[in-house]
């Protein structure tokens, strides 16, 4: 499994109904981290999370049970997030704290400590923080993609249930979205270096 991959979360059994609560506290770290891995901000990723549950609770009703329980709340994640991502004052706000960023451009770590060299330390900060920033700069649906197969560590088959499109389409579209990414990163670290 991926160095990022999924909590060891199990659903409750098919047709056994958990109460919100025992939802929320199951899957909360879940949810919180895939809709981190979209927002690049704490405040954000939280305002998500509440967003999400939300929905579950005012959706728990027409729920089948027929499928997984965990299937069915990343669906609703990763559709809050793709949605976020469209909200003209959510740009606003991207633009804004990128200022922020230039004024103070210290990079958030989220990589383990290790035995790298300070200087070394201090590049995979700089390397992680252009990554999230390219991440952050993909189409909605290029970087759901990314972030359920690379950062979630989820199967084509899980993918393709939870986005709703077929085994093919989540193929192609990883391979565009690896592809995006590593020129958006390529770009903005060039930017970085002539600044």
């Amino acid at each position: 499994m991926h160095a990022f991959g999924r909590d060891s979360v199990q659903s409750p059994p098919v047709g056994e109904a958990p109460t919100f609560e025992e939802m929320f506290s199951l899957y909360y770290p879940l949810v919180q981290r895939v809709a981190m891995r979209f927002t690049d901000s704490p405040d954000d990723a939280e305002d998500l999370t509440q967003e999400v549950f939300t929905k579950v609770w005012k959706k728990l009703d027409d729920f089948q049970f027929n499928s997984s329980l965990k299937t069915w709340i990343y669906r609703i994640a990763v559709n809050t997030c793709i949605d976020y991502t469209r909200r003209p004052w959510k740009r606003a706000r991207r633009r804004s704290r990128a200022l922020d960023e230039s004024v103070d451009p210290r990079p958030r770590a989220e990589m383990p400590a290790s035995s790298l060299t300070a200087e070394g330390k201090l590049l995979a900060e700089e390397n992680a923080a252009l990554l999230r920033k390219a991440l952050t700069s993909l189409k909605p649906h290029l970087r759901a993609v990314i972030v359920l197969k690379d950062l979630e560590g989820m199967s084509y088959e899980e993918m393709s249930a939870i986005l709703g499109v077929s085994l093919g389409t989540i193929s192609s579209r990883l391979n565009r979205a690896r592809k995006a990414l590593q020129e958006s990163f390529q770009a903005i670290g060039a930017a970085v270096q002539r600044s």
